[in-house]
């Protein structure tokens, strides 16, 4: 039986003082709340924040030996239902295979929302595969978040190829006009020290022009999933700091109801939460590996993208995930996270720790009687 959302929230509220127990004496080891699946190396940009297309272009050996779909959907067949999980690259699109993996996911795990960025350069693949998507998707809701890190030769420049925005406005175009009450139409910016500078303009085209459903802002981040470790790419402090401030501001105005709000105000603790670690990074209680983790295109399972705690590789289990979260090497992951207090920036991990959080809850409240009232 197919629960109604608000049912099902009531039912993960009900969980969060057992993850916590989870955390704190490993027991009872609940399944994940959210996961994702970084189903393909395959990228076509040269992102200056991000290495994936760079390095799967030099050598496109660096994508062989990827899961199946046949892989996929024995490793969806041993899963619980985590409320949202999101599909990611390199390029998503850039598999064939894609919307097929996407369809089976929905049609055996049923999870309450599937999430897909993507870097939007393949028109007709990415409408046509988010079409076929739909039509098996059933209850479960669809968010395509399209990534604009800059307007017009701005955005070409920040992600390595020529055209980028114009392809990224055809796709934004046709994907509305597909016209599907469960589809969400996003747009993702990732603000680097390559684009902070020209924040405002990007903000006020995103949500005057634009107007999509839903729009994140995430600062560039480190991570062993993008191969950038040896590379400067944060934003200044302070103008970060101000162009957070300034997207709040900007975005008021397009405050949403319902659900939509709830994660509204999910995301202004978030966004409150990088301002704090931007002035002095003190840390908090992760969650990652309890009721978060990763899965990369060849198996292998994560803590989450940005931590990258190896938790064991699906295939050396028979792609049963449920006998590798309860795996000694699982474990030793856990125990680790548990020893430290970590900085992750990673929003979809941002969300849950926050949930799991009971002094943060409060400050989620306030942003969302705010956002009711005005």
């Amino acid at each position: 039986m197919k629960l109604p959302l608000s049912a099902r929230g009531a039912l993960v509220a009900a969980k969060i003082p057992l993850y916590r127990a989870f955390r704190r004496y490993g027991e009872p080891r609940l399944p994940p709340l959210a996961m994702s699946f970084v189903v393909t190396d395959r990228c076509n940009s040269l992102c200056k924040t991000c290495n994936i297309g760079r390095r799967f272009i030099e050598d496109p050996s660096v994508a062989e030996g990827e899961l199946t779909l046949e892989e996929y959907t024995r490793v969806f067949s041993s899963l619980a239902r985590p409320m949202w999980v999101t599909f990611s690259g390199g390029e998503p699109f850039m598999r064939a295979d894609f919307p097929e993996i996407v369809a089976r996911l929905a049609e055996l795990v049923r999870p309450a929302v599937i999430n897909i960025p993507t870097n939007a350069t393949l028109v007709r693949g990415t409408t046509r595969g988010v079409e076929k998507i739909l039509g098996r998707l059933g209850e479960t809701r669809l968010v395509v978040n399209v990534s604009l890190d800059g307007v017009g030769e701005e955005h070409d420049r920040v992600r390595g190829f020529d055209g980028n925005f114009a392809l990224a406005e055809r796709t934004l175009a046709e994907l509305r006009a597909l016209d599907d009450p469960r589809l969400t139409l996003g747009v993702n910016t990732v603000l680097s020290r390559f684009n902070i500078e020209h924040a405002d303009e990007l903000f006020d085209y995103v949500l005057g022009v634009v107007r999509p459903d839903s729009y994140v802002v995430e600062l560039a981040q480190i991570r062993p999933e993008y191969h950038n470790q040896d590379d400067v790419i944060a934003p200044d402090p302070v103008l970060a700091s101000r162009a957070i401030d300034s997207f709040l501001a900007k975005s008021e105005k397009h405050a949403r109801r319902g659900v939509s709000r709830l994660v509204e105000a999910f995301r202004q603790k978030y966004y409150a939460d990088v301002k704090r670690e931007l002035r002095s990074p003190v840390g908090h209680e992760c969650y990652s590996a309890f009721a978060t983790c990763s899965v990369t295109a060849h198996g292998q399972v994560w803590s989450n993208t940005q931590r990258a705690d190896p938790m064991g590789d699906l295939r050396d289990f028979d792609l049963d995930f449920r006998a590798l979260w309860r795996s000694r090497q699982a474990e030793q992951a856990r125990a680790k996270i548990r020893a430290e207090r970590c900085h992750c920036e990673t929003s979809n991990v941002a969300y849950s720790n926050t949930l799991m959080n009971p002094r943060a809850l409060p400050e989620v409240l306030y942003h969302f009687v705010g956002s009711a009232l005005h």
